[in-house]
């Protein structure tokens, strides 16, 4: 089948095209190896670059978005269904794109399907006056409609029900396995005595960064040689209310996803410390996974999906919005032995969630 997915450049801060990032080229690279011919067609409205390039042996579009950028964008979005004749068009990353992406695709009579790759409510674009009702009418009338979680399916029950998919996040496997903790922490200059909690992701205040940092703090009193080792970008404006200054936090800014395995690696527990909120509850952290195809010893707040998949490990789920409980099970598991979270992990390989995807895609063509 001939797909296109149309989405933003950009997610979680990060460039999905120049680092090979996220959900989108990871999850449609697994999904061309079942013979697709996939597209890529990219909003740029960071760098405004107009180019064509190649990922995994996707070909990718990417075109200029904005203001001054909006009818280009759309006129080169329609030569694309008109010129290539699709099966599917496939709508991820943003609100807007679901919009945009709908009324294409009943122009050109191809199928849609609506990706809802975390709580769009929570997207800038749901400030827009009446979007939120024009997403709801594009929601109710996608051909399919696949949810990053399965909180996020019960959620939108009220207004869909039928053909309704959960296509969680995934990992390379290949990529984030277990590896030696004193190799990675020479390979990183971290201190090879130390005590190290790791984080990798967003830092901003609505996946609790700020309750891990005061957290650690408080361990410090007790635990001198613990470090806190952060790697990831600041969101926009969360510097002012997120101090990474204090003593014993290592902040080593953005990594390649090469030296994010070390760090994982170098670690002692590494940890997802989200509160419950309109976004967390419905997303399906990277970390989650990617933390247990290394093998490491974990504490996640019990939020979404992340309690039902560390369901069968009790010792690594601590109570949202609870620093004492939060605590007590990051002292439990800084000593414990490694648990078997790799067995588990390896279900959500991008291959196997690919391969669902698949059958839905074809069950429905």
């Amino acid at each position: 089948m001939k797909l296109l997915v149309l989405t933003s450049r950009y997610t979680a801060n990060r460039d999905i095209i120049e680092e090979d990032f996220g959900r989108q080229t990871r999850l449609f690279s697994a999904l061309k190896k079942f013979k697709h011919d996939i597209d890529f067609f990219v909003a740029d409205y960071r760098k405004f670059e107009n180019r064509d390039t190649r990922l995994h042996g996707i070909n990718v579009a990417i075109r200029p978005f904005g203001i001054f950028h909006f009818f280009s964008f759309i006129k080169n979005l329609n030569a694309a269904l008109k010129n290539r004749k699709y099966d599917f068009l496939i709508a991820t990353s943003d609100p807007l794109w679901g919009i945009i992406g709908y009324i294409f695709a009943r122009k050109h009579k191809v199928r849609f399907v609506y990706d809802l790759h975390d709580n769009y409510e929570t997207y800038a674009t749901y400030k827009i006056p009446f979007f939120k009702h024009i997403d709801g009418f594009v929601l109710e009338n996608s051909d399919l409609v696949t949810t990053v979680s399965y909180t996020l399916k019960d959620k939108i029950t009220k207004i869909r029900k039928n053909k309704v998919f959960v296509v969680q996040n995934g990992v390379d496997a290949k990529l984030f396995r277990p590896m030696d903790k004193l190799n990675c922490r020479r390979a990183l200059s971290l201190p090879k005595d130390a005590k190290i909690i790791a984080y990798a992701g967003s830092i901003q205040r609505v996946q609790g960064i700020d309750l891990l940092v005061d957290v650690f703090t408080e361990l410090k009193c007790d635990i001198k040689e613990l470090k806190l080792v952060i790697v990831g970008r600041f969101v926009k404006g969360e510097e002012k209310y997120i101090d990474l200054n204090r003593n014993g936090i290592i902040y080593l800014k953005s990594l390649t996803q090469y030296d994010v395995v070390k760090v994982i690696n170098a670690a002692d527990v590494a940890v997802v410390p989200n509160p419950e909120n309109a976004f967390t509850k419905y997303c399906f952290p990277y970390k989650v996974v990617e933390y247990m195809a290394c093998n490491k010893p974990i504490v996640a707040t019990s939020v979404g999906d992340v309690g039902r998949f560390l369901r069968q490990f009790k010792q690594s789920l601590c109570r949202q919005n609870d620093k004492a409980d939060m605590m007590e099970k990051i002292r439990k598991q800084l000593n414990s032995k490694k648990a078997n979270y790799r067995i588990v992990a390896i279900r959500n390989s991008w291959d196997r969630i690919a391969l669902k995807l698949n059958k839905v895609l074809r069950n429905h063509s």
